[in-house]
């Protein structure tokens, strides 16, 4: 192949909307904690646990408590991973002919890009980007995991960062 039929497959500009699979397990987690709070509403309202102590059990106290702050504790802790999932799956990287960046953050442009890191690349899908800010030398971390069109992408950067160096 000659260069400028290799240049025709690159393409001018790569959408990488997020995968499902960190996410949904972000929202397996939540439904867990939320589940264990409901759990607890639901022993604290039969009445299972009651404050007192029989027989010098300190285990009947640490129940008790256990059950009436997991009732409010848990459900909120679960919001947590919740809002994490959701807002993972919103995210989006844009890589085109100006620079690469995440959709609602700055973009870095290719002039940036000091090297690209690919030791990971064939082996867990990992392509680290170091760039310069106006706070120090930074990186960004492409992850197959978290990406979809990650090869479309990884052929774009390659072919960007190469063609400024």
């Amino acid at each position: 192949m000659t260069e400028q039929t290799q240049n025709n497959d690159v393409p001018t500009k790569v959408e990488c909307p997020a995968t499902r699979e960190p996410a949904v397990r972000l929202f397996i987690v939540a439904a867990i904690l939320i589940g264990f709070g409901l759990w607890c509403v639901i022993d604290v309202h039969k009445g299972k646990y009651p404050q007192e102590m029989k027989d010098g059990n300190i285990s009947d106290v640490f129940s008790y408590w256990f059950n009436h702050g997991g009732a409010i504790a848990f459900p909120l802790m679960g919001l947590i991973p919740l809002g994490l999932g959701a807002v993972a799956l919103r995210r989006k990287l844009v890589a085109d002919d100006e620079g690469i960046g995440y959709t609602c953050k700055e973009k870095i442009s290719w002039d940036k890009v000091r090297s690209l890191d690919s030791a990971k690349l064939a082996d867990k899908g990992i392509l680290r980007l170091h760039y310069e800010s106006d706070h120090g030398e930074k990186t960004l971390v492409l992850d197959s995991w978290k990406l979809q069109n990650f090869r479309s992408l990884v052929q774009l950067v390659e072919n960007k960062v190469s063609s400024e160096s």
